[in-house]
């Protein structure tokens, strides 16, 4: 659908009309297909645009201030790109870039240098590259990008680094690969520093994963898994906890905690262990059905405690030699 055609000969601009595929095709008639053919080295479209339809709606819609396309070749150069991605259940994706190039047999399509892409609910990526599989409705950004999430009701957003994203237009499943380094503020003035081998999102919802050799650091307390989940409350439009799972280990200054799982409620500060939980401190141990880190781990609640002391220790308090149901210390 590109408006003014200028050859690369020089010769007079020629009119291209606006056309837009049918519903029998089922796809955008090839943009070669649109311009005259009656120049020895090719065509030069300027405020081009492109639109690719089927029955069931747009596809994909892409504008560029410039589009150059040789007579001997099926590619489009474009200059100042944009393209419009449209995914499923309403989600869209808008990745912008200097440069790109569209195979008009297919639609296969390729964006670099100072490339933005911006999922409809708020992730920001940039990269210096973005490649386009229209066989599988892929994204693919092969080089290291940085991520913004959307900003919460009080303005924090997590920020995110990785070797290479993936974003799915099938399921809206948006993947940054290896070397994931993250950062988000949890409560307050706190902010979890986060490390894990991927990193997984939702184009359509809040949904956001860590896994692989999952490792969150905030201030003085390390937790270690094979995958941790941040969830989000709807309605408050924060971030309310996390939980860690697979078998999670939690170290601070002065205590080790294990246990199956742990579920970290970032408004109370409370850490909740789960699935055979176990805490040392110095030469004590508590075991119990759950046991509950509060204030930040400053304070140790045991679920039906069971409790081994070290004997140096066992005259200075008589609770923790034998605990009652709901032990703190």
């Amino acid at each position: 659908m590109p408006r003014d055609l200028e050859p690369l000969d020089k010769s007079p601009v020629s009119v291209v009309k606006k056309r837009v595929a049918g519903s029998k095709t089922g796809r955008a008639k090839q943009l070669a297909n649109e311009i005259s053919k009656d120049t020895k080295a090719g065509q030069v479209v300027r405020n081009a645009m492109m639109v690719e339809a089927k029955e069931e709606g747009k596809e994909i819609e892409l504008w560029a201030d410039r589009a150059v396309r040789p007579n001997d070749k099926e590619e489009w150069t474009l200059d100042d790109v944009r393209v419009k991605f449209y995914a499923s259940n309403g989600v869209t994706y808008v990745v912008t870039g200097k440069t790109g190039g569209v195979t008009t047999a297919n639609y296969a399509m390729w964006i670099k240098g100072n490339v933005i892409t911006r999922s409809s609910n708020g992730y920001t990526f940039k990269s210096e590259s973005v490649l386009y599989d229209p066989k599988i409705k892929r994204l693919t950004s092969p080089l290291a990008i940085d991520m913004e999430g959307p900003p919460d009701a009080e303005g924090s957003r997590l920020y995110l680094q990785g070797d290479d994203m993936v974003a799915d237009l099938m399921t809206n499943q948006l993947t940054v690969n290896r070397n994931v380094r993250a950062r988000r503020k949890v409560r307050g003035e706190k902010t979890a520093q986060i490390q894990s081998n991927s990193a997984v999102f939702s184009g359509a919802t809040n949904l956001a994963a860590f896994k692989g050799n999952v490792i969150i650091d905030i201030e003085t307390m390390r937790l270690t898994g094979p995958e941790a989940k941040f969830q989000y409350d709807p309605v408050a439009r924060l971030l309310d906890s996390m939980v860690v799972t697979g078998g999670v280990r939690v170290t601070d200054s002065d205590k080790a905690a294990t246990s199956g799982s742990v579920a970290v409620y970032f408004k109370d500060d409370r850490y909740v262990f789960r699935g055979s939980p176990r805490v040392v401190q110095s030469q004590d141990e508590l075991v119990g059905d759950e046991i509950v880190f509060l204030k930040g781990g400053k304070q140790v609640q045991v679920i039906n405690a069971k409790a081994q002391v070290d004997p140096a220790r066992a005259d200075a308090s008589d609770t923790t030699s034998s605990p009652p149901k709901g032990t703190k210390r």
